[in-house]
């Protein structure tokens, strides 16, 4: 071989050889298990935990429903005169609802008045004829017997009193009843009588609606049931009322899923004075959920964020990566709320934690460095 030859054939080596070293540090700065493997550090991206403000806000879709609802049942047996309301009309509380022919109630009344009247006029008289008989007996002109008559007299007259003041005060009270009045503003969601109708006692008549504050039933996503948070509070549109917002806040949360719409039911409670706010009206909420001034890292640097294990790695001082379980809050825009386990400053794994082992030795890459 000629030595030119010689001299070429050794740079091309010498040029191979460099490229394979190349070639292989950049495996062991890429790898992790590489780096592992000839015991070096392990390429990372790391970022330190900040504190910062997180607002959330969770969305969903639904229809007005009544906060409440108020069966009315009847106190009387008797027939239905008139119902002046029907389904879909608002009342005030005061607002006659069902009345009922009083004829035979008032009859009732006035036979157990005159009932009470002749059993108190009866008791006066059994009462004198027991003290004539009490005094004749002393003066020993009368017999025990006579006495005895007397006084069983007396007793059923008293008796006779009893149930003639009983019947008395129920005839009252129904009367009291011949009128049913609403007790509540709100709004006729069922009539369940007509005129000329017989009811009986504790028949239900009317079903009323409180709406003074009603409940938007919102739809959320399944995602954010750990999101939602009693109190929490809301924004609520109504294509019915375009120019307006609505307050509210949550007041209830259904904790089941509808396997159907992968959604769970929020309640949001919202004042409604002048009733503009009718059940089956549809809206959509907007529910707001801010954490102030809390701890946050990339969602990315967590290990298992819907699991009983959340942990992410921390990169120490002495640059060895260690696994740490931590508490989370809420997310937003790919921050994720750290409740406990971490402190500020200190540096996650944001990039390579999937292969990392528990002590690995880690460095940094540039774009890690630039982002600090």
């Amino acid at each position: 071989m000629k030595r030119s030859h010689r001299v070429v054939f050794l740079v091309v080596c010498c040029l191979l050889g460099l490229l394979v070293f190349v070639t292989v540090l950049h495996m062991i700065g890429t790898d992790t298990g590489k780096a592992r493997l000839v015991h070096a550090a392990s390429p990372v991206e790391t970022v330190p935990v900040r504190r910062q403000t997180l607002e959330e806000v969770i969305g969903g879709s639904g229809t007005v429903e009544q906060f409440n609802t108020v069966l009315l049942t009847t106190q009387i047996s008797a027939r239905v005169l008139e119902v002046p309301v029907k389904i879909g009309d608002i009342v005030k509380k005061g607002d006659l609802l069902v009345r009922w022919d009083d004829r035979l109630i008032q009859a009732t009344l006035e036979s157990n008045q005159q009932f009470v009247e002749t059993s108190n006029i009866k008791i006066k008289n059994e009462t004198r004829q027991v003290e004539r008989y009490t005094a004749l007996e002393e003066k020993h002109m009368g017999t025990p017997l006579d006495l005895e008559k007397a006084e069983i007299a007396l007793a059923d007259a008293r008796e006779e009193l009893a149930k003639a003041t009983v019947g008395l005060r129920q005839a009252e009270i129904a009367l009291e009843h011949v009128q049913m009045r609403s007790p509540i503003d709100g709004i006729v969601l069922e009539r369940l009588v007509n005129p000329d109708e017989t009811t009986h006692n504790d028949q239900i008549v009317i079903k009323l609606g409180a709406l003074e504050t009603v409940l938007m039933a919102a739809k959320v996503t399944e995602e954010k049931i750990y999101s939602m948070q009693l109190g929490l509070s809301a924004e609520i549109s109504f294509p019915a009322f375009p120019a307006e917002t609505f307050q509210g806040k949550v007041f209830k949360i259904d904790p089941n899923i509808d396997p159907v719409t992968r959604t769970f039911t929020s309640y949001v409670e919202i004042n409604n004075p002048d009733f503009r706010l009718k059940p089956g009206l549809s809206g959509f909420a907007r529910i707001h959920r801010t954490a102030k001034d809390v701890p946050a890292v990339p969602s990315v640097a967590i290990i298992n964020p819907s699991g009983d294990r959340a942990s992410v790695f921390v990169v120490d001082n002495s640059g060895r990566a260690n696994l740490r379980k931590v508490g989370l809050g809420i997310v937003v825009n790919a921050m994720t709320e750290v409740t406990g386990g971490l402190k500020e400053g200190e540096k996650v794994v944001t990039v390579g934690q999937l292969y990392l082992q528990e002590n690995d030795k880690v460095h940094s890459t540039s774009k890690s460095n630039i982002t600090k």
